[in-house]
């Protein structure tokens, strides 16, 4: 049976949002859902940087900044003289104008997902009912 691209980033986002604490999914949640303004807004090399700025060990905008590499480096056509760089940062801010393009549809798709899990994934607010 194959899959379309819509299902293999649905899949991916929900193996990544179920690694995700307890203790982080709140702020996580609403990191994603905050996050594709930010990159329509001020682009995707200018909203990673945002997120690497902000990170320390597994807080919110590590994991969003590692769950996107997870997904861009292997779901990203990069140039060919871009191939060879290790970093998802790196790559973005030296790729050309149609890869860069790319990366950005494909990051905001995937992070429709994203967003869409980690906002089921957060607990509901019981109102201070007990």
């Amino acid at each position: 049976m194959e899959t379309s691209n819509e299902q293999k980033r649905a899949r991916k986002a929900w193996e990544l949002v179920n690694s995700v604490s307890d203790q982080v999914i709140e702020k996580y949640s609403s990191l994603s859902k905050s996050a594709p303004v930010m990159i329509l807004t001020n682009g995707l090399g200018q909203t990673l940087a945002f997120f690497i700025s902000k990170s320390n060990g597994k807080n919110e905008y590590s994991l969003l900044y590692r769950h996107l590499d997870l997904w861009l480096s292997e779901n990203v056509v990069w140039s060919a003289d871009n191939t060879g760089r290790k970093e998802l940062i790196e790559r973005v801010i030296n790729e050309n104008t149609q890869g860069y393009r790319m990366a950005t549809e494909e990051a905001l798709a995937f992070h429709s997902w994203i967003k869409r899990f980690a906002g089921a994934k957060v607990p509901e607010d019981d109102g201070g009912k007990k």
